[in-house]
């Protein structure tokens, strides 16, 4: 079912980069294997003044400590900001996407005659921070089509823009950066996580470095890159240019086999 069409990817969760490689070919009609590109002499952007802002220690330390060792292995980490990334994700993330999934969503069940409405299913969300979502959409706060329009017309592809003068004059083949600032937040705590000693708002804190690549529509890879002392797992995420999903997900094969493999879940 669309969430929103603009935005909507189907994409793989794998135990590794080949099995992603393989399911990659098959939803997209590419090459089903890869190799990993070499990393000596790989030029990686890490724009430190967005993405690694306000990372959990363990966390900062965990990451800190891949960028060496992708370093010690020849990667070229080429320092730099984007232009406005966190404004130009706030002007076309959320709009877009909260806007078309109540359009998508009516649009969708009167198609399959399933008698079902946006309306009607809010009122059945369970989950605190979802239903305070949803509520929104269908009231005074819902986003308005003029915001919609612009976030489309103008945020999005202004955003698109400056990813593209980032991999262009820094001359990176991709950039990287946390996953998220923080491992996994415990059952319960929907709303608000502690970072740092600080309460924060636990959607907005994990989708906070996902965000600005999925609204621009770029091909995106998280791998392992270690575990907290608690045993939770800490992803480095690399964006990748447009339309370079093959070229990333050779240097998500490269990272793989550098960074330790994380012990199989028990089922």
């Amino acid at each position: 079912m669309p969430i929103s069409h603009t935005r909507d990817t189907a994409a793989p969760l794998a135990r590794c980069v080949a099995d992603c490689v393989l399911l990659d070919g098959i939803v997209a009609g590419g090459a089903m294997s890869l190799s990993a590109i070499s990393l000596k002499g790989l030029r990686l952007g890490v724009p430190h003044g967005y993405f690694w802002e306000n990372l959990d220690a363990e966390v900062e330390t965990i990451l800190a400590d891949t960028l060496a060792q992708l370093a010690a292995a020849g990667v070229v980490l080429v320092e730099g900001d984007m232009d406005d990334v966190a404004a130009l994700d706030t002007a076309a993330g959320f709009p877009i996407a909260l806007y078309e999934f109540v359009t998508d969503f009516n649009r969708y069940h009167a198609g399959h005659a399933t008698g079902l409405d946006f309306a009607g299913v809010a009122v059945q969300v369970k989950s605190p921070a979802v239903k305070k979502v949803v509520d929104g959409l269908l009231g005074a706060d819902a986003v308005p089509e003029p915001v919609y329009r612009e976030a489309l017309i103008k945020h999005r592809p202004a955003l698109q823009d400056a990813y593209r003068r980032y991999f262009r004059e820094r001359g990176v083949a991709a950039m990287v950066f946390p996953t998220t600032p923080l491992a996994a937040a415990k059952i319960g705590e929907d709303e608000t996580v502690v970072l740092n000693g600080r309460p924060a708002p636990t959607l907005p804190t994990y989708i906070r470095n996902l965000g600005p690549g999925s609204a621009a529509g770029l091909p995106g890879l998280s791998v392992p890159a270690g575990m907290t002392r608690a045993g939770l797992p800490v992803g480095i995420a690399i964006d990748g240019p447009e339309g370079g999903d093959q070229e990333l997900l050779t240097i998500g094969l490269a990272l793989e086999s550098l960074l330790p493999r994380l012990p199989a879940p028990d089922l």
